[in-house]
């Protein structure tokens, strides 16, 4: 293994590509090198086994291979110097993966203490246990569908994929025993209610799993006809899931109606307070994730990657519909 897959935005941090950045990325963010698409099938993915697009893509972010050698001596010295605080290793389903993912991790962790997530398909428990010993800290299995139905769709055997809800349920839940910081990742944008993703959340959260969120990108050569989410949804979902994820409310708290949520659980002044601090609406994942430009373009922000200033605040809370009692 010569060669590793590295957004654009982090090369431009380890000094391997020029750009303007008005919000550098604080995590590296890798893949595991391959020249085939994923075994995988999953309908909205370039990567997948019968999508047409380019390897080089994962939502908007293009990865581009780059030498592993400059790459991970390059990762040690911006850890050093504070300009990076993990590395993020996104995987596929082909036959080296796992030896291409251990050899990955150890070169990395051979050169510095910087902490790294995986993110993988579900695994047995002694590849979990293998990765921890490592020195993987965070492990991520994206569900990317909401519900049982739309995983069948979308990323299991309606898709001609190997994947099922219940082994990636199982495969969660088994992480979250081995690893300090367990999460995935939901879609939003596939067809599912806010009802079904707010419950979603809460359940996972509540057996110690975050759930980080990324907004649909359509992209050239895949499967899956769709359109980015409406932002009034995205920001709906944003909002209770911040409200769970820090104890203030939990969804059984809040009201929906036909799948939309009309309540928070909080008082107007309350939920006031929380929008104005502006935190629910940053990007989620891991530590010191903030993925900018992942699914957004300048012209519609889905995750904040910096804390929104006051005329963001005022276009999230429009974008929310939301009439205060105060």
């Amino acid at each position: 293994m010569k060669q590793v897959r590295v957004s654009s935005g982090t090369q431009a941090v380890l000094g391997m590509e020029l750009m303007f950045m008005d919000a550098p990325p604080t995590t590296a963010y890798l893949q595991i090198y391959s020249t085939e698409h994923c075994h995988a099938n999953c309908l909205f993915c370039s990567q997948a086994r019968d999508s047409h697009g380019e390897l080089k893509h994962i939502a908007r972010g293009q990865y581009l291979p780059a030498d592993l050698n400059e790459v991970v001596r390059r990762l040690g010295i911006a850890f050093k110097k504070n300009y990076l605080h993990r590395a993020c290793i996104q995987t596929a389903m082909y036959p080296d993966m796992w030896g291409d993912t251990v050899y990955l991790v150890r070169r990395i962790k051979n050169e510095s203490d910087i902490p790294i997530s995986v993110s993988v398909f579900p695994l047995d428990d002694a590849k979990f246990h293998i990765l921890e010993e490592l020195g993987v800290d965070h492990l991520v299995i994206p569900l990317d569908a909401a519900t049982p139905e739309l995983f069948h769709q979308i990323k299991g055997a309606g898709a001609q994929g190997p994947f099922s809800w219940d082994s990636h349920m199982d495969g969660l839940i088994r992480a979250a025993s081995e690893f300090p910081h367990t999460g995935t990742h939901i879609i939003i944008g596939m067809g599912e209610t806010d009802q079904d993703v707010i419950e979603l959340i809460d359940r996972l959260y509540k057996k110690g799993i975050h759930s980080a969120l990324f907004a649909y990108t359509p992209l050239p050569g895949t499967r899956w006809t769709g359109r980015k989410p409406d932002i009034r949804h995205y920001r709906r979902v944003q909002l209770a899931a911040y409200l769970i994820r820090k104890d203030i409310v939990h969804s059984k708290y809040m009201k929906f109606e036909n799948g939309t949520v009309t309540h928070f659980g909080l008082a107007g002044p309350e939920l006031e307070a929380v929008i104005q601090k502006g935190e629910a609406f940053l990007t989620t994942g891991c530590l010191h994730c903030n993925r900018p430009y992942a699914t957004e373009t300048h012209d519609m922000v889905y995750n904040f990657p910096l804390l929104p200033d006051r005329s963001e605040i005022a276009l999230i809370k429009q974008q929310l519909g939301i009439h205060y009692e105060l």
